[in-house]
């Protein structure tokens, strides 16, 4: 069964239901419904698979402007440790957050003392991440073509964005310098090349990866 992005697979299990669900999923029940639209709420069969999310709703309000998406094995102590931060911090950055989590749900993370920089070298085409100068992981990205060059210098990432779609692939990070950002693709086989408008391309796998790791204001240095 394939479900919508954004959500993850359920198998019903004895006294299940949909009530039941979405109090321990913290979604709702009209959640589920339309998300199973050939389910029947009052026939649920043990083993039968439903998907489990939010429908068309947006991030709660996050003053840091830092999201997380949930992932495969994540918990709210995981997530808390992977940012230097407490469970705790977690909760009071999300009203109603259960410590049931789904995949694909979306967490805000509070401002962090973890700072991290982005170093991009054209001549290569990578992207390296530094963690208080110590390097501790490369990406290959797309650089632009002669024409529509990526511009050079030290800029921010100034907002974050999930799934803007079509050539941005799954993530956009924005940069200070208007009009780029660092973002996915749907053109894969460019990565590794000069193929863009200027932007910084990623495989979607890869900046899913770098998007729940970054604050607004990481510093991005583009260099020949």
């Amino acid at each position: 069964m394939s479900c919508p992005i954004g959500s993850s697979t359920y198998r019903i299990r004895p006294g299940d239901t949909f009530n039941s669900i979405a109090r321990a999923f913290n979604v709702t029940a009209e959640d589920l419904i339309l998300l199973n639209p050939f389910a029947d709420p009052e026939d649920l069969r043990v083993g039968q698979i439903i998907c489990i999310g939010q429908v068309n709703r947006p991030p709660a309000p996050c003053e840091s402007g830092n999201y997380y998406v949930v992932r495969r094995g994540d918990s709210i102590y995981s997530i808390a440790k992977t940012f230097s931060l407490t469970a705790e911090d977690i909760f009071a950055a999300n009203p109603r957050l259960s410590e049931n989590l789904f995949i694909g749900q979306v967490l805000c993370i509070p401002q962090n003392p973890v700072r991290l920089e982005f170093r991009v070298n054209l001549s290569s085409k990578i992207l390296s991440v530094y963690q208080n100068g110590t390097l501790i992981k490369e990406y290959p990205v797309a650089i632009g073509k002669d024409s529509t060059p990526t511009p050079q210098g030290t800029f921010t990432i100034i907002n974050k964005q999930l799934n803007p779609g079509g050539p941005y692939g799954t993530r956009w990070l924005g940069l200070s310098k208007k009009g780029y950002g660092i973002h996915g693709t749907n053109a894969p086989e460019s990565i590794g090349t000069a193929a863009s408008n200027g932007c910084i391309r990623m495989y979607n796998s890869d900046i899913e990866e770098l998007f729940d790791i970054t604050n607004t204001g990481t510093v991005v240095r583009i260099f020949p």
